[in-house]
């Protein structure tokens, strides 16, 4: 009787997975897309309650995926530059995004930039699963996965991935027309629910989603904002963008016989502060910045230099020791400043390694004279007079000669609605106010404007 028993639980068991996921209990799964990372791998830090990070996105992952099966994807943008910099922290973040179990994610025009070559080693060196429906590299032998179908819940899930062909800058891509790059795909393939990564603006997006009525979601950026769920037809199209600070997160459920599904739940959710920083995330950011360390990249090797002074003779940071001598009382308000400490704040964080840091809390970042790297720049460490006031070498040689910038129109370089949101200049200002007694002179204000 027993071995009976077995043998039709046996043949149930065979029968349910010869007749897939239709044969099953109602299938309810989620799916998580993230787009736009632009090189954020961690927020700055500079200013309280500053939204996304990976560290972040991983604990709002685990969260839904304790309440149901979770697919996380990707739609594109995760790089923010093309340097050997902006790669190693490209792979910082794709390493990131496998610990949160990455499914696919689509080739962007960032991803495009870089190249086939550098998008494959990447793959090699993170298992990174890049998808493009309808990009296809115009030489070697490597391209990115047409289509990818994951199992989840008992169903067959279909994830294209394409982007909008007016973006490629790069001739090292053919591109197709997305609907019908899609269209093929799906139709050489069973799935029981399709989505579409789409790296394009909101409204091809919309064009794309009313295209492809037979797809369950179109799920999109880089879109300037994140794009609400809205529904064109029985398609569901939302976006995530804005430097991964907000997640899209759609809930699939099928029907009593499980032969139809459809989203029943479809919104947008920041990456907010609130949430718990997950340590599999801080363990990744932590070995990031070590790498760095052991690179020390100078500045004109990471594409974040301006060009604002390069061809200009004498056109070079003298350093805040040069400025002390002449101005003992400005130097010594500068030390109590907290300009005179940007520094170590990064060395606090482990991240004065990290060029996208080291702009905004040293002196002349990648200009002459001023900060290149950690090992040769000791002295120009901290925010100094020059951030300010501009290279002033000549004005050193020569005090006739007046510093080269408006100092007041510097201070949103650094303090912009990224990095300190909560900027205000008369406030900041007040603090670091300089370049004349304002007792002797009666007016705060006049100080403020001998100063500029």
């Amino acid at each position: 009787m027993r071995n009976t028993i077995a043998g039709q639980i046996g043949w149930l068991t065979l029968l349910l997975m010869a007749t897939g996921c239709r044969e099953r209990a109602p299938a309810t799964f989620g799916v998580i897309f993230s787009g736009d990372t632009a090189g954020w791998i961690t927020p700055c830090g500079c200013a309280s309650n500053q939204s996304g990070g990976l560290a972040r996105r991983g604990t709002l992952i685990d969260q839904n995926r304790n309440e149901r099966p979770t697919l996380f994807v990707d739609v594109g943008g995760s790089s923010s530059g093309t340097t050997d910099y902006h790669q190693v922290k490209l792979e910082s973040i794709l390493r990131g995004m496998m610990r949160m179990d990455l499914r696919a994610h689509n080739v962007g025009k960032p991803e495009t930039d870089l190249g086939p070559a550098v998008l494959r080693r990447l793959a090699d060196a993170t298992d990174a699963p890049w998808l493009s429906t309808n990009l296809v590299p115009r030489a070697g032998d490597w391209i990115p996965e047409r289509l990818i179908i994951e199992q989840i819940g008992g169903c067959r899930v279909g994830i294209a991935g394409v982007m909008d062909p007016d973006m490629i800058d790069s001739d090292a891509w053919t591109a197709r027309d997305p609907v019908s790059a899609v269209i093929d795909a799906f139709d050489q393939s069973e799935t029981d629910v399709r989505i579409v990564l789409a790296y394009m603006d909101q409204q091809k997006l919309q064009s794309l989603a009313a295209a492809l009525p037979e797809v369950h979601g179109v799920l999109g950026g880089p879109t300037g904002q994140s794009m609400s769920p809205k529904q064109i037809g029985d398609v569901t199209v939302m976006s995530a963008t804005n430097k991964g600070k907000y997640v899209g997160k759609l809930v699939f459920r099928g029907s009593a016989d499980a032969s139809n599904y459809r989203a029943t739940d479809a919104n947008v959710i920041e990456v907010s502060s609130d949430l718990k920083e997950d340590d599999r995330q801080l363990d990744n950011l932590k070995h990031y910045y070590e790498r760095l360390s052991t690179i020390d990249f100078s500045a004109d090797q990471t594409g974040l230099v301006s060009g604002l002074a390069s061809g200009r003779d004498g056109y070079e940071i003298a350093g805040s020791q040069r400025c002390a001598a002449c101005h003992a009382a400005d130097d010594s308000l500068w030390h109590r400043s907290r300009h005179a400490h940007a520094w170590e704040v990064l060395v606090s964080k482990g991240a004065q390694f990290d060029p996208s840091c080291q702009q905004c809390h040293t002196t002349g970042y990648g200009l002459e004279g001023g900060f290149r790297n950690v090992a040769v720049s000791g002295q120009q460490v901290h925010v100094g007079c020059e951030n300010c006031h501009g290279p002033s070498r000549q004005h050193v040689d020569n005090p006739k000669i007046k510093t080269p910038w408006v100092a007041a129109r510097q201070c949103v370089r650094c303090h912009d609605r990224e990095n300190s949101p909560h900027f205000q200049y008369d406030a900041y200002w007040a603090k670091i106010i300089h370049g004349v007694d304002p007792i002797r002179s009666g007016d705060a204000s006049n100080a403020s404007e001998a100063n500029l």
